[in-house]
């Protein structure tokens, strides 16, 4: 039927049908069933419902997962889901909680606290899931602005937010988080990180094989527990008074061109030298150069340097590049996800566990939707982003049908490369063994 043109003339009115513009939302909820959250999220809570009004942490989890994943960017945005009557009649549920209670429900210290527990029960059974038996560990520090009271000046001189994050490269999972203030130093809990990351690694049965970080890392506690747990590091050196003198003894013909995928960079050449890190111990570093565009009175000198630091003696140094370079690939690009995608670049309150709660969700939404690309959904769907997943399977038209004594979805009005997700997605909740 054609829409009229002048759509002044057309009468609006307000319906409620079973039919739903997020049936994608109902996938991944059932995914994560069947992936077994239900059971990850009661044995953590662990206790039953007071009274037959209160809702169980998991529908709460769920709700703000939901609301994250379809794009919502604020609290009340839940209040969407809380009125499609087809994404509750495609999830069996009666209701859906409303900003109120989410936002009660992520401001309790309790309830965060479980949740990062809840995160990391998820990511040791995608491990124990996924085929690879060794994992690179990814950790980055990303700053969320913020006017808010419990925000603190960082020393970006800007009044933010830091969120300290790991990643497991291979399968894009956040295993690590941890919501702070913006004065708290980048490279506190990074060693604290590490270790969880090992013990969860462990747990499943695996184990971290390489660790990459920015300068934050460059510590000699954690050049030690790299060493002592058989962990190759690939960690970008402070440029301190030390390095730098190192720098200065070498000699011209030290410098070379570089080689290999990074040929084509004339500008910039490589050295390596050995720095002492400690009485006794040194590690190899690989120095990069190339020409100050700009030189001023802060910078005089002729080059800018980016050091990396490394334990593995044998790797060639293009590869040692590639290797430290791929962690821009990981944990940068997730930074970038959870703050835009996810909509964790938003403060919900001026209450510091409000938005750690907030933060803490988004972090869960975000693995959730990685588990059931990297288990539910076909191989080319790894490397999407939330934006490319809202638009190829969340976010789609579709309805839940009884005919007789079956249940069919509907999938309205969508390409046959839409309809072939859901239909391997329901393919694999009926194989996928726990």
């Amino acid at each position: 039927m054609r829409l009229t043109v002048n759509l002044s003339k057309v009468t609006l009115k307000k319906s409620k049908e079973d039919v739903t513009g997020k049936m994608g939302l109902s996938w991944l909820t059932h995914s994560m069933d069947h992936f077994g959250l239900e059971k990850i999220i009661s044995d953590e809570y662990g206790e039953k419902k007071r009274s037959n009004r209160e809702v169980e942490a998991y529908k709460k989890i769920m709700a703000g997962v939901m609301m994250m994943a379809s794009g919502g960017t604020r609290v009340e945005d839940v209040e969407v889901l809380r009125a499609d009557e087809g994404l509750k009649n495609s999830l069996g549920w009666d209701s859906i909680i409303g900003s109120d209670t989410l936002l009660s429900f992520i401001g309790s210290k309790r309830s965060n606290a479980r949740n990062r527990r809840v995160n990391e029960a998820m990511v040791i059974r995608a491990l124990k899931q996924a085929k690879e038996e060794e994992f690179t560990y990814d950790n980055d520090a990303t700053y969320i602005d913020s006017a808010k009271e419990s925000a603190r000046y960082s020393y970006l001189g800007e009044k933010q937010f830091s969120g300290l994050m790991g990643c497991v490269a291979e399968l894009g999972l956040i295993n690590t988080v941890e919501y702070r203030r913006g004065n708290e130093s980048p490279q506190k809990g990074i060693l604290n990180q590490l270790r969880k990351a090992v013990r969860q690694a462990k747990a499943a049965g695996k184990r971290i094989k390489d660790f990459r970080s920015d300068s934050a890392a460059h510590q000699d506690k954690i050049f030690t527990y790299c060493d002592m747990n058989d962990i190759e590091y690939y960690i970008s050196i402070d440029k301190n008074e030390v390095v730098m003198k190192q720098i200065e003894k070498l000699k011209a013909y030290e410098w070379k061109a570089m080689y290999g995928r990074y040929k084509k960079s004339h500008e910039k050449e490589w050295a390596e030298a050995r720095y002492v890190v400690s009485k006794g111990f040194s590690i190899r570093i690989m120095i990069l150069r190339w020409k100050n565009p700009d030189p001023d009175l802060f910078e005089a000198s002729p080059y800018c340097y980016c050091v990396i630091g490394t334990n593995n003696a044998e790797i060639e140094p293009m590869e040692c590049l590639e290797r430290h370079n791929g962690r821009m690939g990981t944990i940068e690009h997730l930074n970038k996800e959870i703050k835009t995608g996810m909509g964790c670049d938003y403060t919900p309150s001026h209450e510091f566990e409000k938005n750690r709660g907030y933060f803490l969700l988004g972090v869960l939404a975000h693995n959730m939707a990685q588990i059931m690309k990297l288990f539910y959904l076909v191989s080319e769907a790894r490397c999407w982003t939330i934006k490319t997943m809202r638009y190829q399977i969340i976010n789609v038209c579709g309805k839940i049908v009884k005919t007789g004594r079956r249940f069919y979805c509907k999938i309205i009005n969508v390409t046959n490369e839409i309809f072939e997700l859901f239909r391997y997605c329901k393919a694999r909740l009926s194989v996928v063994v726990h």
